[in-house]
C-alpha cells in the first residue's frame, strides 16, 4: 500500500467506469464506461463492484478505488501460505508465499484496478476449497469451490476458468467415494458453475436493448458473443495481424507470432514472471513423477496434483494462445508458480541420498540460474555484474550439492543460498515496479529494457504523444484546460457533456470535467455504438453538448464504420472550432 495513488487513475477506462457506477444505479449494474449508459467496459463488472464500494466508503479517488486491489493481493498471499502450510513445512509455505507476493505482475496488479487481483483472489479461494473437498470427500466443498469460480467468471471470464482442470484431476484421482458419487458431485459442481457464471450475461442479454447500454466488446449487443468472441476464441487462437500493426515499426511487428514454450521467457515479457519459470517448471516434473512413484502422502498428493495440473494448464494457455496478448496475462501463472516451487523446495531440502535425486536437482538449479542472469540482462536498472554474481553463487550451490556433504547442514546452507540467489532478481524488480508510477490499459514492471525494439520502450515513447493514436489508445488523451473548462461549463440539460474516441481517451475527458462523456466505438474505437441514427437521434434531443475530434485516431484503419459515419456527418452538419489547438463542434443548440 506505499504511495499507492502514485498511479493515479490507472487504467482510465475501468475507473471512469466506477465513477460513472456512483452517479447511476443502473451503470453500476451494466458496467457502464459513462453514466449516460451508452457502453459498457468489455469485462463483467464484479471488480467494478468492489471497487465501487470502497469508492462508496471512502470517497471517489485513486486510492480508494486501488485500495481493494492491494487487500485482494495480501488475502491471496495468505491463501497461497495457508494452503502449502497445511501438508508441508513452515518453510515451504513461506518461500511460496514469498515467490507470489514478490512476483513482479504480482506487485504491479496490486496497485492497479484492472479485475486480474479479484479473478486470482477468487482462482485461490476455489483451490482451498476443492482441497478441502477431495480431503475431506465433503461435497459441499466442492459446490462452494464451484460458487467460487462462477464469481470468478464474473471477474475476467474464461480466464478464471484456468484452475478448473486441476480442481476436476484432483477431485477424480485422490477424493475417497465411489466413482458414480464423484461423477454426480462433479455434475453438481458444474451446474453450480454455469449457473453463477451465466445469471449475470443472461439478465443483460434478456433486457431489451434500449434499456441498458451496448455491450462493449461485442459485435452484436450480446454477453455471450463477448464471452466466446473477444474475450475467448479470439485471444487463444492464432488471428491475423490487426489492421492497426500495420502502423507499428517493422521492428515491433515481426514476421510471426512469438507464441512458443519460451514467450514467457522473451524481452517484451521476461521481466512479469519469467524469473522463476525454470524452476517452476522443473518443480512441477519433479511433482508429476512423485505423484507417479507416490511419494507424497494424501494430503500432499492432494495440493501438487493440483498445482502441478494448474501450472501446466496455465504455462501452455499462456505461451501458445493468439496474437492477442497482454504482458499482465502473466498474473494467472503467479499462483501455481509458487505453489509448485514451494512443493519443490520442499523435496529440495529433504534430505536425499540416491544419486538420481541428486543430479536432477543440480541440473535444475543450472538451469534456474541460467535462467535468471538472463531476466538480468532485461532491464536498465537492474546491475549485471550483480547478476553476475548471483550467478555465480547459485552453481557454487549446485557444486556443494552434487555429493553427500561432509560436514553437517552444508546441505541446507548451498540450498538456502541457492534459492535466496534465485529470489534476488525478482524482489528487485518487484521494488522497482512499486516505485514506478503507471498508467493505461499496458502497464509494465520493472524499467525498460535494454533492447530499443521492445514494449516498454515503444510505451515509453506513447506517453509522450508519439505516435498519437497508441497514445490515445494504450493511454487516452487528457483534455487541455481549455477544453475541459468548455466542457464542465456545457449545458447541464445534456447528458453527455461532450463525445470523443476512443475509450481511454473518452475516460480521461470523463475523469477530469466530470461530466459523462459518449465513447464512440467503445475502447478501441472498433464497436458498432452508437450507430449513426441513434447519435442523431441523441444530437437532436440535445442531449450530446459537444463532440472533441481525435484526428490520429481516424488515421488508423479498423475503426468502426459507425465512428467514421458519425465524425463525417459532424463536419457537414456542424461548424468547427479551435479550442487551444483541439478541434471542437458543439451538437447541442
Amino acid at each position: 500500500m506505499w504511495k499507492l495513488d502514485q498511479n493515479g487513475w490507472a487504467n482510465a477506462y475501468y475507473s471512469a467506469a466506477v465513477q460513472a457506477g456512483q452517479h447511476n444505479p443502473s451503470a453500476f449494474f451494466f458496467g457502464s464506461s459513462d453514466w449516460g449508459n451508452s457502453i459498457s467496459v468489455d469485462k463483467p463488472p464484479l471488480s467494478l463492484w468492489v471497487m465501487g464500494i470502497s469508492v462508496w466508503l471512502f470517497g471517489f479517488n485513486s486510492w480508494s478505488i486501488l485500495l481493494p486491489q492491494a487487500i485482494l493481493t495480501l488475502g491471496s498471499t495468505l491463501i497461497v501460505y495457508t494452503l502449502v502450510r497445511r501438508c508441508f513445512p513452515a518453510h515451504s509455505a513461506l518461500l511460496g508465499a514469498s515467490i507470489f507476493a514478490f512476483a513482479p505482475i504480482t506487485v504491479l496488479l496490486a496497485r492497479y484496478n484492472n479485475p486480474d487481483p479479484l479473478m486470482i483472489f477468487l482462482m485461490l479461494l476455489a483451490v482451498y476449497a476443492g482441497v478441502r473437498a477431495t480431503e475431506t470427500s465433503a461435497p459441499r466443498w466442492l459446490m462452494f469451490a464451484a460458487f467460487l469460480l462462477g464469481l470468478g467468471f464474473m471477474a475476467k471470464q474464461l480466464q478464471a476458468f484456468l484452475v478448473l482442470p486441476a480442481l476436476v484431476f484432483a477431485f477424480l484421482v485422490f477424493v475417497r467415494m465411489p466413482w458414480r458419487q464423484r461423477i454426480y458431485s462433479l455434475a453438481a459442481a458444474g451446474a453450480i458453475v454455469i449457473g453463477v457464471s451465466l445469471a449475470w450475461p443472461l439478465t443483460v442479454d434478456a433486457t431489451p436493448a434500449e434499456q441498458r447500454p451496448f455491450v462493449g466488446g461485442s459485435t452484436n449487443n450480446s454477453v455471450l458473443e463477448l464471452t466466446l468472441g473477444y474475450n475467448g476464441i479470439d485471444r487463444v487462437i492464432h488471428q491475423e495481424a490487426n489492421p492497426t500493426t500495420a502502423l507499428l515499426p517493422q521492428e515491433l511487428r515481426g514476421p510471426d507470432s512469438d507464441a512458443g514454450f519460451f514467450r514467457l521467457l522473451n524481452r517484451n515479457y521476461g521481466q512479469e514472471i519469467g524469473w522463476l519459470l525454470a524452476p517452476g517448471v522443473l518443480s512441477t516434473l519433479a511433482i508429476l513423477w512423485r505423484l507417479f512413484r507416490r511419494r507424497f502422502n494424501r494430503p500432499q498428493s492432494v495440493l501438487a496434483g493440483v498445482s502441478a495440473i494448474w501450472m501446466i494448464t496455465t504455462y501452455g494457455m499462456l505461451s501458445f494462445m493468439g496474437n492477442s496478448f497482454h504482458s499482465y496475462y502473466a498474473a494467472s501463472l503467479a499462483p501455481p508458480l509458487a505453489l509448485a516451487c514451494a512443493i519443490g523446495a520442499f523435496m529440495m531440502f529433504e534430505v536425499r541420498k540416491k544419486a538420481p535425486a541428486r543430479i536432477y536437482l543440480v541440473v535444475a538449479l543450472l538451469l534456474s540460474a541460467i535462467c535468471s542472469y538472463a531476466m538480468w540482462g532485461l532491464g536498465v536498472a537492474l546491475p549485471l555484474e550483480l547478476g553476475t554474481v548471483i550467478l555465480v553463487v547459485v552453481l557454487l550451490s549446485a557444486a556443494l550439492l552434487t555429493a553427500p556433504a561432509p560436514w553437517p547442514h552444508l546441505e541446507q546452507v548451498a540450498g538456502a543460498a541457492a534459492v535466496c540467489g534465485l529470489l534476488v532478481g525478482p524482489v528487485a524488480t518487484a521494488i522497482i515496479t512499486a516505485g514506478t508510477p503507471q498508467y493505461g490499459s499496458n502497464p509494465l514492471t520493472g524499467s525498460v529494457t535494454r533492447s530499443e525494439n521492445t514494449l516498454s520502450h515503444f510505451l515509453r515513447d506513447a506517453k509522450t504523444g508519439a505516435p498519437a493514436w497508441v497514445t490515445g489508445l494504450a493511454l487516452g488523451h487528457a483534455p487541455n484546460a481549455a477544453v475541459a473548462e468548455t466542457i464542465m461549463a456545457a449545458d447541464p440539460a445534456c447528458t453527455w457533456g461532450a463525445a470523443t474516441y476512443p475509450g481511454q481517451t473518452a475516460a480521461r475527458f470523463q475523469l477530469a470535467t466530470g461530466r459523462a462523456i459518449l465513447p464512440l466505438g467503445g475502447f478501441a474505437a472498433l464497436d458498432p455504438s452508437p450507430r449513426l441514427e441513434q447519435f442523431q437521434e441523441w444530437v437532436e434531443l440535445g442531449r450530446v453538448c459537444y463532440l472533441v475530434e481525435q484526428p490520429a485516431q481516424l488515421e488508423v484503419p479498423g475503426n468502426s464504420g459507425e465512428l467514421m459515419a458519425i465524425q463525417a456527418w459532424v463536419r457537414e452538419t456542424f461548424s468547427p472550432q479551435d479550442i487551444d489547438g483541439t478541434t471542437v463542434y458543439r451538437l447541442a443548440p
